[in-house]
């Protein structure tokens, strides 16, 4: 069956947050064409037949129309999932072209080692048809015209540094590189594409393994450690991605491609931890239970996109509520007993990533930037322990960093030490409700 937009047709999206996305990118996608170009213009994708490129192009056909859209095929000699390819064209209607570059990769080889005198490397066989492979984009759009290039990598990818500079990690436009991994494929299934293509393994088609096998690690673990949620992972593991993380983050600042960017509405619970709330610092059981209702309603009642949980790690010997019942709770001690979340809160659908504040000995640190990871944030709403300390110095030094934000405290999801205390909110925009 043709594949017909999904305004056309009932979608019946397994989440608010990810037709939320599909809406917001088809409407980026829309008005950067119509700010880049005339209604002629069309959108030039490379199609390798995996997830990226196949939603990448299905999102073109939703903002522009099949007739706007055109796949090109680029494979070096025998590409053995080409079929694969063929059936994104095929299922979305699109005009396509194949350009097979083994003369243009064989010819360029040839030259080199004869002038170099040396041999080929396992950087080059992989570098080199990723570049060819944009060149020849640029060489199409520059032949017939008036078009405009998708890079087609994705968030995760791009974390890796998992793309070829000037090859996949060059275009015009990017709709997907704000999204992991787990976001693409729920977004194609969202299109309305074949599951098997949304669903298969990344791979760059040029070596013989998948993204995975050569990373030693999954895009899962990728995103678990991006969002904070490194007890979930192997600590192995967990340092190996921060190490290539923070070795690959220059690819990603060489690179300025206009990129879509989802808005967000995020609730951030602070030091919902079991010391905390067990009455360690005399907050009680009871007035959490009360809070946390309220905070179970919220998530209900609010179309959230993400909660943020900060945890307090601050030394068991550093803390200024001594007249509240004793030195800082064991929780503090990083990882220690104690400072376990509210499993309550973190068994809901929502997507969550976890923020440590307070390691600093020589430092209190009360508050701290919620949405150090996060850009396009329109709303932030924040609840959680205390009220009269750590919420609202959180609230205060996002509001700091984020003044476009719309920041509210929802003070019935709080529970304050001093029930009396005037917060100073040092003038900033900030809410509470």
């Amino acid at each position: 069956m043709a594949y017909q937009p999904s305004r056309n047709r009932d979608i019946n999206s397994k989440t608010k947050q990810m037709k939320k996305i599909k809406d917001e990118i088809i409407a980026w996608v829309r008005d950067y064409f119509e700010k880049n170009g005339d209604p002629n213009t069309r959108a030039l994708i490379g199609i390798s037949g995996g997830k990226d490129s196949t939603v990448s192009a299905a999102i073109c056909v939703e903002a522009l129309g099949k007739e706007r859209v055109i796949g090109v095929l680029m494979p070096n000699g025998v590409q053995s999932d080409i079929a694969d390819s063929k059936k994104v064209c095929e299922f979305l209607g699109i005009k396509s072209y194949e350009i097979n570059i083994q003369g243009a990769y064989d010819g360029l080889t040839k030259e080199i080692l004869e002038k170099t005198k040396e041999s080929t490397t396992n950087q080059y066989k992989t570098n080199t048809p990723s570049r060819l492979r944009m060149t020849t984009l640029y060489a199409v759009a520059a032949i017939i015209g008036n078009c405009r290039i998708s890079n087609n990598g994705n968030l995760s990818e791009r974390l890796m540094g998992y793309f070829t500079l000037w090859g996949d990690g060059a275009g015009d436009f990017a709709p997907l590189s704000n999204l992991y991994v787990s976001e693409v494929v729920q977004l194609g299934i969202d299109l309305g594409l074949p599951e098997y293509l949304v669903r298969k393994a990344p791979s760059d088609g040029m070596c013989g393994k998948t993204d995975e096998d050569n990373l030693g690690f999954t895009y899962a673990d990728v995103e678990r450690v991006s969002r904070g949620r490194e007890d979930e992972v192997d600590p192995a593991i967990v340092a190996n991605i921060k190490k290539k993380i923070n070795g690959m983050a220059f690819k990603s600042k060489l690179l300025n491609i206009p990129s879509f960017m989802p808005s967000k509405k995020i609730l951030a619970i602070v030091d919902a931890q079991k010391d905390f709330i067990d009455g360690s610092l005399g907050v009680g059981i009871e007035k959490w239970n009360q809070a946390k209702k309220n905070i179970l309603n919220l998530i209900q009642q609010e179309n959230y996109d993400e909660i943020i949980f900060t945890k307090d790690c601050h030394p068991t010997n550093h803390c200024s509520f001594k007249e509240f019942g004793g030195i800082w709770p064991s929780h503090c001690v990083e990882g220690s007993k104690g400072s376990e979340i509210d499993a309550d809160l973190k068994n809901t659908e929502l997507k969550y990533s976890v923020l440590s504040k307070g390691k600093d000995k020589d430092k209190e640190e009360y508050g701290i930037d919620v949405l150090s990871r996060h850009s396009n944030v329109t709303e932030l709403h924040i609840v959680g322990l205390c009220y009269d300390y750590c919420v609202s110095s959180c609230a205060i030094e996002t509001a700091k960093k984020h003044p476009s934000t719309t920041i509210i405290i929802k003070k019935a999801g709080t529970v304050a030490i001093d029930e009396k205390k005037i917060v100073d909110f040092q003038a900033l925009p900030i809410a509470v409700e």
